[in-house]
């Protein structure tokens, strides 16, 4: 997998761990953007997310399992942001990394919209913390600027339930009780003018 991820293009592989220990080790002095989590050679791969969204990582995770056995739930809950099944094949693979990536959901056999609802109640489970996503920072600064959810939407080019996700997403990260609360981490940050 790592050989043909860094033969793909725009990826860049930098690291490989066998054991979720190893990639504990690895992740913080590599910092990667997306970390792949392969749950047939991986020992305690979901171990490993839940984790990493602890250490409050800016990595994003992919789970490839290698079969349908009911675990994207789980590796949702943990904090991964993509799911897909060994047998998809590798274009799967990479759509679920640029996904990633981007802090927008996939979920092997769904649509975009249907991934952010299929992870849905899982952000909304999740505890404060952990990185602000590119995806969760860009819709911060539009809500910041007035901009409604679903003109937010408009403009990222997703659709308004995937950003009503983003923005869950993105309170909980934040411990925000309203928007106001999203504004002042904008503008403390330096995402948009006093």
């Amino acid at each position: 997998m790592a050989h043909a991820l860094s033969a793909a293009g725009p990826f860049r592989v930098v690291g490989h761990a066998g054991t979720d220990r190893q990639a504990m080790e690895q992740v913080p002095e590599l910092d990667p953007d997306v970390v792949v989590v392969d749950l047939s050679r991986v020992t305690g791969g979901l171990d490993l997310v839940r984790w990493l969204r602890r250490q409050g990582s800016r990595a994003e995770v992919v789970i490839v399992a290698g079969a349908e056995d009911g675990q994207q739930r789980v590796a949702l809950g943990a904090g991964a942001r993509g799911y897909v099944l060994k047998e998809a094949g590798f274009e799967q693979l990479a759509d679920a990394i640029r996904c990633a990536a981007r802090g927008d959901f996939f979920v092997a056999g769904t649509g975009r919209d249907e991934a952010a609802d299929y992870a849905a109640p899982w952000v909304e489970e999740q505890a404060p913390g952990g990185h602000i996503t590119p995806r969760e920072r860009e819709l911060a600064v539009l809500l910041s600027d007035g901009y409604s959810s679903k003109e937010a939407a408009a403009i990222l080019n997703i659709s308004v339930r995937t950003a009503d996700t983003h923005r869950a997403s993105l309170m909980r990260k934040l411990g925000a009780r309203n928007l106001a609360e999203v504004v002042k981490y904008c503008i403390r940050n330096g995402l948009v003018g006093t």
